[in-house]
């Protein structure tokens, strides 16, 4: 009898062995941080967010995060985009690199974080309710780039690396989201021409989003 348990005894400590290593294999991947090359270019807005790109629209007034009626309005940040904007919606799966890079140079105007639950990324009614962050960076031409990151399903906590009044670099992380979750881009209107397309995958710090027009 005391053999046989001891088989089973440790039949199960090797699952469990199993399912730790695994654990410890998943959150060294999620945390990986590969170096990024990127792009020397002037004029340039680069993605802030591994991912697929779900959505581009274009607002008169303030921007709205999801399509199809939805009422997430970001009300509270329409004064930086008095003539309207670009709104580029990236979708980051468990799978990406979830650190988020400053699209452009400039200096952080804003950074709000709302509380909020947890739905997932991709639900269009309910991820308004999310947590999420948003910060805007004030360029050299005097435009406002912002960065929203928001909170999925499995994603228990939107991370920001900078505060209000820093410098930051193109291509420089700026926050993380811990597991599923979105990143999207705003542009003012008519300033940018957008370079990605629905579907397209980008890579945080290489990927061009979209280039400035030139005065």
């Amino acid at each position: 009898m005391k053999k046989h348990l001891n088989k089973h005894g440790k039949k199960y400590q090797a699952f469990f062995a199993i399912g730790i290593c695994s654990m410890l294999l998943f959150t060294g991947y999620f945390y990986r941080d590969p170096d990024r090359t990127m792009p020397i270019q002037d004029n340039i807005c680069i993605s802030p967010a591994d991912g697929k790109v779900m959505y581009i629209y274009e607002y008169n007034g303030s921007p709205i995060l999801f399509k199809d009626g939805n009422k997430y309005v970001l009300n509270n940040i329409s004064k930086y985009y008095p003539n309207g904007c670009v709104v580029v919606g990236i979708f980051m799966s468990p799978f990406d690199v979830h650190y988020n890079r400053a699209p452009m140079n400039g200096t952080v105007i804003l950074n709000h974080h709302v509380d909020g639950g947890f739905y997932p990324a991709y639900d269009e009614i309910n991820s308004k309710k999310n947590e999420r962050n948003i910060i805007i960076i004030n360029n050299k031409y005097g435009e406002n780039i912002g960065v929203v990151q928001i909170a999925g399903i499995a994603a228990r906590r939107v991370v920001s690396y900078v505060n209000e009044g820093d410098t930051v670099e193109i291509g420089q992380k700026i926050g993380q989201i811990k597991l599923g979750s979105q990143t999207a881009i705003i542009l003012p209107k008519d300033k940018y021409n957008i370079t990605v397309k629905m579907d397209e995958q980008t890579y945080a710090g290489e990927t061009i989003i979209a280039k400035r027009i030139a005065n």
